[in-house]
């Protein structure tokens, strides 16, 4: 069985003129996103990837699935740098690594003013990947930056598929969200402007997105465990205590209290806050 369709793509050709679009848009110098949800399993990371290596191709480029996938709001920003540093076309937007949904989408909804003038100027697409379009602020949508969604669901093992609509389509199924107790079943009540269906990953690419994702796990596992035992960083105390992140690093290099690395980053015990707020002269202070 071919790993490609009749097109020489991994899907469908009116998805691929639909992304011919967003691309004459982009060469407008207009923002331009486009939306893949689905549940997990159901490969939205997958034709994500494919998506993008398409756009790459369009420019006889490829994609670096370990640089251009930013999971989460903070590795999005880091995946822009490189790909306006290395004349890339697109970058994924991974949301379903952060365990905090709401967390990450409110940070990446605070940095998207920052980003907007950058990837319309240096006509880059953002492929924002989510495991449910219910969570996506509706700026996007108000702005005009979100063209299109692709739905993923009912994946088999050799292929998935995918409705496809636009951005009137999106505001219908964002107001029957409220209407449904299962998010999904607002796919159901709107009509969508095509179908499709698309194939696996390519074994390289698929390997490289393997090692991405256990990558992306293991980060999220620790920072997960040291959450737990009560440890904190820099801008956690700096949030807690209400003062600059430089005042708390000027108290932590002269006072040096007890810490752990990992990776670039010491963390601390949370008593710490108190330890900080202390200094202050600001006493009595629950961090629990």
């Amino acid at each position: 069985m071919s790993d490609v369709y009749k097109n020489g793509l991994k899907f469908d050709s009116t998805l691929a003129k639909n992304i011919d679009g967003t691309l004459a848009r982009v060469k407008s110098k207009k923002a331009s996103c486009l939306g893949v949800d689905g549940y997990v399993g159901e490969g939205k990371t997958t034709l994500a990837v494919e998506i993008a290596q398409y756009i790459e191709s369009k420019y006889n480029s490829t994609f670096d699935i370990q640089e251009q996938i930013g999971m989460g709001g903070k590795g999005f920003l880091k995946s822009m740098d490189y790909a306006v540093s290395n004349k890339k076309h697109v970058v994924i937007y991974d949301e379903a690594g952060d365990f905090n949904t709401r967390a990450s989408l409110t940070y990446f909804n605070q940095q998207l003013n920052r980003v907007f003038e950058t990837f319309r100027a240096t006509k880059i697409v953002v492929i924002l990947c989510l495991p449910s379009f219910a969570d996506i602020d509706t700026s996007l949508m108000k702005k005009g930056v979100l063209r299109f969604l692709v739905h993923c669901y009912g994946r088999t093992l050799t292929y998935g598929r995918y409705s496809v609509y636009d951005l009137s389509r999106m505001w219908y199924i964002k107001s029957k969200f409220a209407k449904v107790i299962v998010p999904a079943d607002a796919f159901r009540l709107t009509t969508p402007n095509f179908y499709g269906q698309f194939k696996d990953l390519d074994s390289e690419s698929s390997k490289e997105l393997e090692k991405f994702s256990i990558r992306g796990k293991k980060d999220i596992i620790r920072k997960s465990m040291l959450a737990q035992r009560g440890l904190v960083d820099v801008k956690t105390i700096s949030k807690e205590a209400g003062y600059s992140v430089e005042s708390v690093r000027k108290w932590v290099q002269k006072s040096k209290p007890k810490n752990e690395r990992y990776g670039n980053t010491k963390y601390y015990d949370k008593s710490t806050v108190r330890h900080f707020l202390a200094s202050k002269g600001i006493r009595n202070v629950s961090t629990d």
